[in-house]
């Protein structure tokens, strides 16, 4: 709202002021057409001068002649200031239009989206139906606020650009109005790249199949599960899932929309039920039951139908979003108030939708309680924070050395579950189970929220470690738990090598991305050195149009000062290009695949030795500064070369090196960056060699 109001407020401003200048340029106008009219009558028809004739302007008298000329000038000039000043009081209006417009716009969608959150909160319909409205009218809105923002900043900028011609245009004015237009084309083309992405963020959006790792087990593969499942399901009247995938990575969770089955592909479809074999093996039966029941009753309240309504809706306003967030920097502002707006509707639908997740798992939690005890579900919870650290363990264990992974994972996780103990419950009262599409309240609401009270016997029997038989609790699950178990086993495994395979594929891609020659980087240098030729050719020029032709109206002393300042410009400007073309395209860095050299410093500064980098755009560059941990070789200046900055005491090498040939400041930056991402693909590469040579056959 700010910068609307603010808009708004210059503009009034501005318009007073429009008024009066003009009224002031207007009146001004006509006093010189009165008196060049005065001076034309009273000038002699046989051409003789008359030096009773005199024109007082700016200070300076002129007699004669001449008084006629300056005033016809003067006329002239001040007809062409009266234009611009009759263009310019026209401005404030839009200005004013503009943060009107905005400041409405921007009231008008805080009050919607404050409403719409509420009614979200008191209905899950409603905050479906309300915020599909918004991914709808929200890209719009955001473009008519960045329309209107855009054009009153315009029209603020040109108003006060515009008072720089009525004084005359210095150097000190010409430099003004180059930061006026180069704000005013960063706005305008900041804002028309935000309006292109708000068009393509309301194109349909597909959500893409959530990825599972594991496989499908039917109900003659376990029929003990099945059995639970249904009955369940039944008991709670909840829908049964379609299908029932068992893996070791994910904890228990639901979903009804596309999934991707890793490895292999399999694409799934409907309600399906995840369920962990470990969580099978490590948790007590009653607890079990409440788990999958709570699971089950997302299907009886529409949990995974309505996930799958929001989630495009969530998708296609931060899209929205993106596209205002990626032009802001370019826009010095104008952009600002639809970003915010934007985050305003966001923060609500946030809100509202963890106002639902809450809601659904304490739900869920009471219908898991209600099928076995409300103190069973309290100890899975419990439990289920316990045992996941030896979990992760021994997965993390087996991807990094799948080599040497045994068979069967699930009993590698009961064995050291059995040798370690399971985590003191206690300890996650404050964890949010995990989980691939929802959020949970932290476990010490949700027991509180069963009505149980978290205590030492509680703690206690969560946190009891398995018994050795424990392994054998698959079997009332499944037909042939341990081929189960092992085949789960081989799918975590295969999975891992071949993300670890696509991940040494993108490794030495990135490596050979540079090759093993180098890149020269030359400065820009001759564009700069023809420009500035040409400039000076074209002050020769004007000097020698002034010498021959003159300057009619002018004295001669005046003219004299003009072919001099030409001359001096012509030559300093000449001289200064042919001396920058005479260097060429001087080296300012080589690029290798071990480092980069530096003219200026005695040796090369190896890309494994830069602990950080960062660049600064500037107008005649780019401030690139290295940072080098104390065990790299510090490097030093060598004579000559004082451009380079060396603070040994912070470690920061600093170069101030002009844009490179052919490279604008963005690609000079990717490809700095392609370098160290390859100097540290090489090192990876280098450390998984050392590890296989290590490993056994």
């Amino acid at each position: 709202m700010l910068v609307p109001l603010a808009l708004l407020l210059v503009g009034l401003w501005e318009q007073q002021r429009g008024a009066g200048d003009w009224a002031e340029v207007r009146a001004e106008h006509d006093r010189l057409v009165r008196i060049v009219a005065d001076l034309e009558a009273r000038t002699p028809r046989d051409g003789r001068p008359d030096f009773r004739l005199q024109f007082r302007y700016d200070g300076q008298l002129y007699g004669g002649p001449y008084a006629v000329v300056k005033a016809h000038e003067a006329r002239d000039r001040m007809d062409t200031l009266a234009t611009v000043m009759e263009w310019r009081r026209r401005l404030p209006p839009v200005a004013i239009a503009g943060g009107a417009v905005a400041a409405g716009l921007s009231l008008l969608v805080l009050i919607a989206g404050a409403a719409l959150g509420w009614r979200g909160r008191r209905s899950r319909d409603a905050l479906v139906r309300g915020f599909s409205l918004v991914r709808r009218i929200l890209p719009a809105a955001l473009a008519v606020q960045i329309l209107a923002t855009t054009a009153g900043f315009v029209a603020v900028v040109v108003f006060e650009a515009g008072i720089l011609v009525r004084g005359g245009v210095s150097g000190e004015g010409m430099k003004l109005l180059a930061v006026a237009a180069v704000a005013v084309g960063g706005t305008v083309l900041a804002a028309a790249g935000a309006l292109v992405g708000l068009r393509r963020a309301l194109d349909a959006f597909e959500p893409d199949p959530l990825p599972i790792l594991g496989r499908p087990i039917s109900p003659a593969e376990a029929p003990g599960l099945w059995r639970l499942v249904e009955g369940l399901a039944a008991r709670i009247g909840a829908l049964k899932p379609e299908a029932v995938v068992v893996g070791l990575t994910d904890g228990f969770f639901v979903t009804a929309g596309p999934a991707e089955l890793e490895p292999g592909g399999a694409r799934l479809s409907g309600r399906i039920l995840h369920v962990p074999l470990a969580q099978l093996a490590l948790l007590r039966g009653d607890e079990t039951a409440a788990i999958v029941a709570h699971e089950l009753a997302h299907y009886a309240g529409g949990d995974t139908a309505y996930s799958q309504r929001f989630l495009p809706i969530y998708v296609g306003v931060g899209r929205s979003l993106d596209a205002v967030a990626a032009r802001q920097s370019s826009a010095l502002g104008p952009l600002g108030p639809a970003l915010h707006l934007g985050l305003f509707v966001m923060e609500r639908f946030h809100l509202a939708v963890r106002h639902w997740s809450r809601q659904r798992e304490f739900a869920a939690d009471a219908v898991g309680a209600g099928t076995v005890s409300a103190e069973a579900a309290s100890r899975a919870l419990l439990r289920s924070g316990a045992v996941a650290p030896r979990i992760a363990e021994t997965l993390e264990a087996a991807a990094a050395a799948p080599h040497a992974a045994p068979a069967d994972l699930v009993a590698a996780m009961l064995d050291r579950a059995a040798a370690r103990g399971l985590d003191d419950p206690a300890i996650h009262l404050e964890a949010e189970q995990a989980h691939p599409t929802d959020t949970h309240p932290p476990t010490r609401e949700r027991i509180a929220a069963l009505g149980q009270t978290i205590d030492a016997n509680l703690l206690t029997a969560a946190g009891v470690t398995p018994p050795p038989h424990a392994l054998g609790q698959l079997a009332a699950y499944f037909a042939d738990p341990a081929g189960l178990c092992r085949a789960a086993t081989a799918d975590f495994l295969d999975a891992v090598r071949a993300r670890d395979a696509a991940f040494r594929a993108e490794l030495e891609a990135t490596a050979a991305g540079v090759g093993t020659g180098e890149q020269v980087l030359r400065a820009n240098d001759r564009t700069r050195g023809l420009v500035l030729v040409m400039a000076g050719g074209l002050f020769a020029a004007v000097a020698l149009g002034v010498a021959v032709f003159g300057i009619p109206g002018m004295l001669p002393r005046e003219v004299g000062v003009i072919l001099v300042a030409a001359l001096a410009l012509a030559v300093v400007m000449g001289g200064a290009g042919a001396f920058v073309l005479s260097r060429g395209e001087p080296v300012i860095l080589v690029l290798r695949a071990e480092g980069l050299t530096v003219p200026g410093l005695d040796r090369p500064i190896a890309w494994d030795d830069i602990a950080d980098l960062d660049m600064t755009a500037t107008y005649t560059g780019i401030v690139t500064r290295i940072l080098l941990p104390p065990a790299a070789p510090w490097p030093q200046r060598l004579p000559g070369h004082h451009a380079v900055k060396l603070d040994a005491k912070r470690r920061i090498v600093t170069l101030p090196l002009p844009l490179p040939h052919k490279l604008t400041p963005q690609g000079f930056a990717d490809l700095i960056g392609t370098y160290r991402a390859a100097a540290q693909a090489r090192r990876i590469l280098a450390d998984k060699a050392v590890r296989s040579e290590a490993e056994p056959a």
